[in-house]
Order: structure tokens, then sequence, then C-alpha cells
């Protein structure tokens, strides 16, 4: 019997513009859960300080992979994917040639959350991304005027926000050297400002996914998402969906096309395909 695991990225695609997952979807996707034993998860770059609540009102039953698939929520963070300590060495060195300060991501199995790690020195950017983020039960910033002992050997992702010139020499010099996966990117809104992250070897979306299906013994996976850092979950996916709202370089490889992210689409489409086969 075909078991299809349904797997979405959240900005973009299940959130809607406010960034939330509205009350249609969720009504929705949970009569889906209940009423057809439906399998439904998400693969988010985000943690699971914003992923918990996001996801508190949708029934699912399967673990969350946060952090780009750098690990898994159910409870706890699960199948964790840590960096070898002499990279993660690496990279601070070459952060420190830079001039960046970059967090490091570690979980503390006794208290069951993040712990965040930042130097003394921080820049406008560091500070606000830092004081919208506290506050939550699953991540404790640390900041101190060194990394605390240990650390290269926890560390789960690298984060760094600095102006785009400087982590664009960091990336290209790390490239060269590390195994690592690792992206570089502009913000969004300021072109100025550029993103450097860094995990495991062989961390991604697709790996997380992969490995989910099999624990669930999913025989068919649809995935869906919005933007480049989805696509690596096309390559394990029988169906790759993407809302109309993704980029043009998404939708151009999407198998299909469904509503934007304002109407529910993730949801209405795992719900017209879940009425398509059990019509068969």
């Amino acid at each position: 019997m075909e078991k299809t695991l349904y797997v979405s990225d959240l900005d973009g695609t299940l959130l809607n513009r406010n960034s939330e997952v509205s009350e249609s979807s969720r009504i929705i996707l949970n009569r889906l859960i209940v009423e057809n034993d439906v399998m439904f998860s998400v693969a988010t770059a985000r943690t699971p300080a914003t992923v918990v609540r996001l996801m508190s009102g949708i029934k699912t039953s399967l673990p969350f992979i946060v952090m780009t698939g750098a690990g898994m929520w159910k409870n706890g963070l699960i199948n964790r994917c840590y960096m070898k300590p002499e990279r993660v060495e690496y990279l601070l060195g070459v952060c420190r040639k830079y001039g960046i300060n970059p967090f490091l991501y570690t979980y503390n199995e006794a208290s069951g959350a993040l712990d965040v790690w930042h130097g003394l020195e921080m820049n406008g950017y560091e500070r606000d991304f830092m004081r919208q983020r506290t506050g939550t039960p699953y991540k404790k910033f640390v900041i101190s005027d060194a990394p605390p002992t240990g650390i290269a050997g926890r560390t789960m992702l690298l984060f760094a926000a600095a102006p785009y010139k400087k982590v664009s020499a960091a990336y290209s010099e790390a490239q060269k050297r590390l195994p690592c996966s690792m992206t570089c990117y502009h913000d969004i809104f300021d072109s100025s400002t550029g993103f450097f992250e860094v995990m495991a070897e062989g961390v991604s979306k697709a790996a997380a996914v992969k490995r989910l299906a099999a624990d669930v013994g999913a025989t068919r996976i649809v995935v869906f998402g919005d933007s480049p850092n989805d696509l690596s979950m096309r390559s394990v996916a029988n169906l790759f969906v993407a809302p109309e709202n993704a980029s043009k370089e998404v939708r151009d490889v999407a198998d299909c096309i469904a509503d934007n992210n304002d109407n529910d689409c993730v949801a209405r489409w795992i719900e017209a395909d879940v009425e398509c086969r059990a019509c068969r």
C-alpha cells in the first residue's frame, strides 16, 4: 500500500504573508492528519525556537526538520549533525581574518534548548537578531569574549551576518578548503548585508527528508518549496510542488505549480491529492 510523506518549507510556502499558518490551513491539515492518516512535516532553515510556536496548532506526530536539516525536533532536538571540531576552529579563524563575528549553534541536552554563542563585539544587525530571538525556552544566547571550552565539538551551525563583501570573501576561502555544507547570500531587505551559513558535510533538507521518509516507511514523497534552498529536496521527491509566488528559478523546475502561499496552497494541494488518490 502506498504511503505518502508530505513535507513543506515554511516561509513563502506553508506560511502566509503574515508569517503564520492560516486558520484554514490548520483546519484542513488537521482533518487530513486525523481522518486520512496523512503524514505531514516541515523542512525549514528556522530553529525550534520559532518552528515549535508556528506549528503548535498542527496535530502531526512527525518530527520537524529544522536548521536546514542539521537536526529534527520532536520534544527535543534529534538526529543532530555536528561539524568536526577542527573545521569549526578553521572557520573561526577565517571569520576573524575578515572581521566577522559569527554565531555558533550548539545543543544543550540538559536544558533541551539551543545554546547560541557569540563574542562580545556585535554589529547592529547582530544585536537586533539576538534581541528578536531572546525570551524563548528553546534558545539561549551565550555572550562571552571567547568561545566556551569544547564548543567546536558541539557546533551544528555557524551563522554570520556582516557586509556582503566580507562574508563573500570568507565563503570563497572556506569553500575551497572544507567539504562542509555552506552558503552565502544577500539579505533580501538590504543587499549590502550578507549571510554566511555553514553546517556539517552532507547536511541538507534533502538528506533529512530522505531519512524521515525511511523512518516512517513512506513509499512516495511530495515536497513543497518556494526558494532555491528548497531545491535540494527535489532530488529525493517523487513530486516537487512550488507555490505560484515561488522564485522563477524554482517555478521553472517544479513538477507542479500550486496557488500562492496566501491561499492555503500547501493544505489545499494535499487535500486535492488525497481525494484524487482515494478515487483510484
